[in-house]
């Protein structure tokens, strides 16, 4: 009983790890698209503006490192769909902090790949 424990410790702690990638994923998107509409064509290249685009990879970065520590554990199957919730951070992210409209056609899109996520991710049983 004990070690049937420490595995599904051991796999709630992989899928935090995926939930933690996926959040680092967004907040570097959300990070670059701040980055470049804060510059001017001008100021490309100016020591901020270097410091900006720089946090922003190292985030994204992060993002791809706990992406590779989930795929020891995680099986790519589950973990690849999963990943489609980006799409849900990033819709809402841009409205939050970026004043981007959320249509109808939009939502019912990432309501969409919710759900399919939400498909791929539960357990079904065995119809063996």
């Amino acid at each position: 009983m004990k070690f049937i424990s420490q595995i599904s410790r051991f796999q709630i702690t992989s899928y935090i790890i995926l939930a933690i990638s996926i959040l680092f994923s967004i907040s570097g998107q959300l990070l670059m698209k701040h980055t470049m509409s804060n510059s001017s064509h001008e100021g490309l290249f100016t020591w901020e503006f270097l410091q900006q685009l720089t946090l922003s990879v190292a985030v994204y970065c992060l993002g791809i490192v706990t992406w590779i520590l989930a795929l020891r554990n995680v099986k790519l199957s589950i973990a690849y769909p999963v990943t489609s919730l980006n799409y849900v951070g990033i819709l809402f992210g841009s409205y939050y902090f970026f004043n981007e409209v959320i249509t109808v056609s939009r939502i019912l899109g990432v309501f969409t790949i919710f759900v399919g996520v939400l498909l791929v991710v539960i357990p079904q049983k065995n119809s063996h």
